[in-house]
């Protein structure tokens, strides 16, 4: 049996933990950073005898495999590469055939737009802690003196300072933070009476909560039917605490003519808010749909093993779990058992489950990683230029962990990203990914994704080695991703 190759400085022969403690404080965390050291500037910077360090740096090269292949070996070692479907035909063939294991596959995009209610719904936010109960236009209005607006998707947006507004995790209220409002014009519009005598006009595309057989599912609004239940909060205003639950027939539906424009909230900690009648209005699914998907077995498009899933955001359901896999003919809670799911909530603790993961991934048979979204920590805990170089240089050695764990386990590892605007930019799309030139290297595969109309999203590869650019058209349904059917 082959000997296991080391995953870490303690691993390395000659390195005691006193000796790893002197090498981790001297700047030589990683075997990488040892392997490109020479042996003098490693024994003079951890105060360790030469002998020790020509030892130590001579095993790390060897533990890299530091020498030259042929071609042919390259070829070979790109034939172990092993695909994930993400459900989407479409998707997988712009992809060379899905998810690839061995690297990073990084998507990244604006958040969702689209999903909108007419102008007279009111909302009930807070800023700089006071409390504010009014339409949707009256707010547009408000934050557009204030930040003003700039193009966006089929529309306009604001982007918001300070803003919170009322949500549930884990069934209890909390607030969070809208970073947007969004607002595009609509020809036809949907009005829903609901029992209690409340009226919703949305879109054709909005998902509401609705009690189905299977418990508490989003569906999008030409979904729903007459008798539906839907789903809301009893005290809009109870955030904090647990909070109850009500529930409303639709009595009737009609389609109306617009002609004006609708408005939506941007809430990327959980994609809904409550407003103030205690309807719940919804605002990533690939990730869900993979950690499912590779589940599968290979000849279905899976590789027959678990996912972990690493949450930055708070964004996991695993109400949309259970849909994709029941939607693809496999048992939910035996899927939900194959997601290892953790919620992190600073960037050393990010760091710190991608090392766990070294251990974690041969005994679990773990054969993707999920990080959604890789940078969202970062940006929060290092605002401002004069920590860029800190925040650039710890997301390196992040996603060069990520790295390390895609090569050696031969793994899938999928990460979110989110975009910003450049105000610098006036012709041409002045959005772009966040983490600059790291995040542009260090993934083998970037995938950006966009709105297009109704529940369409269009994928497009920006930067691959052997892919051609190009673009591919999927849907975001109730049963997760598809193609299509047009």
């Amino acid at each position: 049996m082959p000997k296991e190759k080391p995953k870490s400085i303690a691993d390395l022969p000659s390195v005691s933990p006193t000796i790893a403690n002197k090498l981790i404080n001297a700047g030589y965390p990683t075997i990488e950073a040892i392997a490109v050291s020479r042996p003098e500037e490693v024994s003079q910077a951890a105060g360790i005898p030469l002998t020790t360090a020509q030892k130590i740096v001579k095993a790390a090269r060897e533990a890299l495999d530091i020498r030259f292949k042929t071609a042919k070996e390259v070829k070979m070692e790109r034939l172990s590469v092993r695909k994930i479907t993400t459900g989407s035909k479409n998707l997988d063939d712009l992809l060379g055939g899905g998810i690839e294991t061995k690297t990073i596959t990084e998507f990244f995009g604006e958040y969702g737009t689209g999903k909108c209610f007419s102008k007279d719904m009111e909302v009930m936010y807070f800023n700089n802690g006071v409390l504010h109960v009014e339409t949707i236009e009256e707010m547009y209005r408000r934050y557009s003196r204030l930040y003003g607006k700039q193009g966006f998707d089929n529309g306009e947006i604001i982007w918001l300072k300070h803003v919170y507004v009322p949500t549930v995790v884990d069934d209890h209220g909390k607030l969070v933070g809208a970073i947007g409002v969004y607002r595009e014009k609509v020809s036809k519009i949907v009005e829903i009476k609901l029992d209690d005598g409340t009226t919703l006009k949305i879109t054709l595309n909005h998902p509401l909560l609705v009690l189905t057989r299977n418990g508490l599912k989003w569906r999008i609004t030409r979904h729903v039917k007459i008798g539906d239940s839907v789903i809301g909060i009893k005290d809009p205003r109870h955030y904090g605490k647990h909070i109850e639950y009500s529930s409303h027939k639709i009595k009737d539906m009609r389609i109306l003519t617009y002609n004006d424009y609708v408005y939506d909230l941007v809430v990327p900690e959980t994609h809904y808010f409550i407003a103030p009648n205690g309807l719940i209005l919804h605002n990533t699914q690939i990730c869900h749909q993979l950690s499912v998907n590779v589940q599968l077995p290979p000849e279905r498009g899976g590789l027959s093993g678990k996912a972990a899933y690493i949450d930055t955001e708070g964004t996991f359901r695993w109400e949309r779990i259970e849909a994709m896999a029941r939607a693809i003919g496999l048992d939910p809670d035996a899927v939900m058992e194959n997601i290892l799911y953790q919620r992190v909530y600073n960037s050393d603790h990010q760091m710190a489950v991608v090392d766990e993961l070294f251990g974690l991934i041969p005994k679990e048979n773990i054969k993707l990683v999920v990080v959604d979204s890789v940078t969202g920590l970062f940006r929060a805990e290092y605002p401002g230029r004069e920590n860029l170089a800190v925040r650039q240089q710890k997301l390196n050695r992040h996603l060069h962990q990520l790295v390390r764990l895609a090569e050696a386990y031969n793994i899938a590892v999928v990460v979110t990203n989110q975009v910003m605007a450049r105000p610098d930019v006036f012709y041409g799309d002045p959005t772009q990914a966040v983490g600059g030139h790291i995040l542009y290297h260090t993934p083998g595969v970037r995938v950006r994704l966009r709105k297009s109309k109704g529940s369409k999203r269009i994928a497009r590869v920006v930067d691959a080695p052997h892919l051609p650019e190009g673009e591919a058209v999927f849907i975001i349904c109730d049963e997760g991703i598809r193609d299509p059917e047009d």
